[in-house]
């Protein structure tokens, strides 16, 4: 995984020296894109004590409003796996359930754009037993599997590779606010917080350019 995010680094530095920079002609577009990356817990003490990174993958729905805004929404999923040696603790997931984001670009005319950005919306996270069923609190039976409200903000950088396309290498931090102490007394009851990488590319097309069909108005 590690390799995968130095080698869109790479990628990214190397189009940006082996060709001009072009105008951005992306206002007014719709995007497409995925992304690959891993993510890393930082909160829950129970997850981050015990957690291996694993993969990651989303897909990005995108509108750009202007040169310099751009508004994403995101589906997708994460695992990691838990160490615990209990099979009952086996699996972390997180699915993102389309969370609502804008994105700021700046160096206008540059190669390479940074971008900061932030947005929030509902999370799903499970924690999953060996058999890949949602586990249960040994205390209250109930299912540790909970749909919760979060935030996320982000920093990374795009290239945009022609008029259609564009590659992105970005970092993202997400707080999921999961704390429930009550239904979870065992464990696994704070919040949910990771740092994400991710690397992946967008496939854009006009949503306001006509087509030109040969027919009368």
């Amino acid at each position: 995984m590690t390799r995968m995010l130095a080698g869109g680094l790479f990628v990214l530095l190397l189009t940006a020296t082996a060709t001009p920079a072009a105008a951005d002609e992306l206002t007014g577009s719709g995007g497409v894109g995925v992304r690959g990356g891993t993510l890393f817990f930082t909160q829950d003490k129970t997850i981050t004590a015990n957690s291996q990174p694993r993969i990651s993958g989303d897909l990005v729905l995108s509108y750009a409003w202007t040169d310099h805004l751009t508004a994403d929404i995101t589906v997708g999923w994460a695992w990691n796996r838990l160490e615990t040696h209990d099979p009952r603790f086996y699996v972390v997931t997180v699915v993102p359930l389309f969370p609502l984001g804008l994105r700021y670009k700046m160096r206008d005319g540059s190669a390479i754009r940074p971008y900061l950005g932030a947005g929030g919306g509902l999370y799903n996270w499970s924690i999953l037993s060996q058999d890949l069923g949602a586990a249960k609190d040994p205390v209250t039976f109930e299912r540790l599997r909970r749909v919760d409200l979060g935030a996320y903000g982000i920093v990374g950088a795009e290239r945009q590779m022609s008029k259609h396309i564009t590659m992105v290498l970005d970092g993202n931090y997400t707080h999921i606010f999961a704390d429930d102490k009550d239904r979870f007394p065992s464990g696994y009851s704070g919040a949910k917080s990771y740092f994400q990488f991710r690397v992946g590319v967008s496939f854009w097309f006009s949503l306001s350019e006509r087509i030109d069909t040969g027919l009368p108005d």
